[in-house]
């Protein structure tokens, strides 16, 4: 027998429409089958108008006595069929499903029973008051009894009888193993909120509460061991990524135990407006571990499984999905640089080579300088980076560093500075950060001043001896090429008694007052050359003349 069988009318056999001489005569015949206590209170109830009030909310008011005899007797044999009656009164109809709540076992499929709950749910919430009167007063005008006055009362007996759903639907949930009983609960609610997006019917609210209460000592459990981890975890961190690992694996499996359970209590509190406490607590000590384990030790995949599992379990917590969303980003954004680095990390070894060579060997400079052009540039256009990317940018600074310091060092080597402009042009193409740009652009102006001024000019390792005895030495004639900087060519003779025989080489010279400074090395013009011709001419018809 149900519930709705052991209302009193059910025990008498008695319809809402008889009349108090009815209900006396077949409460002295069922006293000869039932219990006598139990015919005199059931009659004593449905006589007395004030008490026949609570049975006739918990029985099917509006329902023709034919009608209801039926559905009580389907109840027994089918009571998953109340769900598929229509035209019912919602009270009526509420307290069959009530009653066929105490048929629900493990036999059901999970989402059919969250279907199930959710449809009395909403029927609660259609209750109204005071067509539960109406319906009432109609059947008491046929039966003799005195009409319902007040509002009021129908209330508050409506009240009662809601506590009366939630707990059949509580008493049938008890009866569920615990898995299963999670797994309606969590599509109970999941369904009614839309995943916590939309507020769920009052009754609904209610079987959370109460689930809560019932769960908040394993909640609390899984929530020790959860912390007890986090601890072991932090206490492992000096001994490397290896010995976390294990931690977050036992955090992962004790943080969805967590979640299994609470998920229906995160889905109505964010479809209430607020956050789950506990669970919010929870994951914040868990990102304090990620956030950590990162910050502190550099373990960025535990940290980054960590996040995640945030992000999958408390997404349902407002204020940790918000948060972590940002987490996730900047955690993502720091991995991808890091294989993006890791990608051109080929790009620095080849510079850091150049630079060695050209240390060992600053004449090689120029030709290392084009080679960090052209491998360099294969390499950069090889890596696995988007192009203009940040980490784009940063290897075609790097590149333009290690050509900038090829060409300094080229240049200071052998003040051939054609070669450096070349060099630097193309470092400055490449370049994009402020500061090296600047530095080319310095070295440039440089470069472009002693390209100007030295032309292609060797270097000299010491200035050549102006010295003459007897008019008979070697000496500076000439003042061609001046430059704003006072320096000019001058020629660098042999001379005989004081007249310039032959021309050794030319000079850029600055001259000082006691003597000159020696700026670089250039090449002899034609004119010089046609100057040692005639010299030597002169020699061999002076010496073949004399012979």
């Amino acid at each position: 027998m149900t519930a709705l069988h052991q209302v009193a009318f059910a025990l008498l056999g008695v319809s809402v429409r008889d009349d108090r001489k009815r209900i006396l005569y077949l409460a002295e015949e069922k006293s000869l089958e039932l219990d006598s206590d139990i015919c005199q209170k059931a009659r004593s109830d449905l006589t007395n108008p004030r008490m026949r009030l609570s049975a006739e909310i918990a029985w099917l008011p509006g329902v023709s006595p034919h009608k209801a005899t039926q559905l009580v007797e389907n109840l027994l044999s089918n009571p998953m069929a109340m769900r598929e009656e229509s035209g019912l009164p919602t009270l009526a109809h509420l307290n069959l499903l009530a009653a066929a709540f105490e048929a629900v076992d493990d036999k059901y499929d999970a989402d059919d029973l969250a279907k199930f709950i959710v449809e009395t749910a909403y029927l609660a919430d259609e209750l109204n008051p005071e067509e539960v009167l109406r319906d009432i007063n109609e059947d008491r005008a046929v039966s003799g009894f005195p009409e319902v006055r007040g509002l009021d009362q129908i209330e508050a007996e409506l009240t009662e009888r809601k506590r009366y759903y939630r707990g059949a639907i509580r008493d049938a949930l008890d009866r569920l193993p615990s898995m299963v009983l999670i797994q309606v609960m969590t599509a109970t609610v999941d369904g009614v909120t839309s995943g916590g997006e939309s507020p769920a019917p009052g009754l609904i609210d209610d079987l959370v509460d109460s689930y809560e209460v019932e769960t908040q000592g394993i909640l609390q459990q899984e929530a020790e061991n959860a912390y007890n981890i986090i601890k072991a975890a932090r206490d492992r961190t000096g001994s490397g990524e290896a010995a976390v690992e294990p931690c977050v694996d036992k955090l992962d499996t004790v943080a969805r135990n967590w979640d299994k359970i609470a998920q229906p209590i995160q889905l109505s509190s964010k479809a209430r407006g607020i956050d789950h406490q506990a669970s919010r607590d929870l994951a914040y000590e868990i990102r304090s571990l990620a956030v950590d384990l990162f910050n502190k030790h550099d373990m960025l995949t535990q940290s980054q499984r960590l996040m995640g599992l945030i992000r999958e379990l408390f997404s349902e917590v407002p204020e940790i999905s918000d948060r972590i969303e940002e987490d996730a980003e900047a955690l993502a954004d720091i991995q991808q640089r890091r294989n993006e680095s890791a990608a051109i990390d080929p790009i620095r070894i080849l510079v850091d080579g150049v630079l060695r060579n050209i240390d060992n060997d600053p004449g090689a400079a120029n030709n290392e300088g084009e080679r960090l052009l052209t491998e360099g540039m294969s390499l950069l256009m090889s890596a696995t980076i988007e192009v203009g990317s940040q980490t784009y940018r940063e290897a075609a600074n790097i590149l333009a560093l290690g050509i900038m310091q090829c060409a300094i060092s080229f240049g200071n080597q052998t003040s051939k500075w054609a070669p450096c402009m070349s060099l630097l042009k193309k470092a400055l193409e490449l370049a994009s950060d402020t500061e090296l740009r600047k530095k080319l652009d310095e070295n440039l102006a440089v470069v472009r001043g002693n390209l100007d001024i030295l032309g292609d000019l060797d270097p000299i390792q010491k200035a050549p001896a102006l010295r003459t005895i007897n008019g008979i030495g070697t000496t500076l004639y000439g003042n061609t090429d001046a430059k704003l900087d006072g320096s000019y060519m001058a020629t660098y003779y042999f001379v005989f008694f004081a007249i310039p025989i032959f021309p050794i080489s030319r000079y850029r010279v600055v001259p000082t007052g006691s003597g000159y400074r020696f700026l670089g090395k250039g090449r002899l013009r034609s004119f010089d050359y046609w100057h040692i011709a005639i010299s030597i001419g002169l020699i061999l018809f002076l010496f073949g003349g004399g012979v």
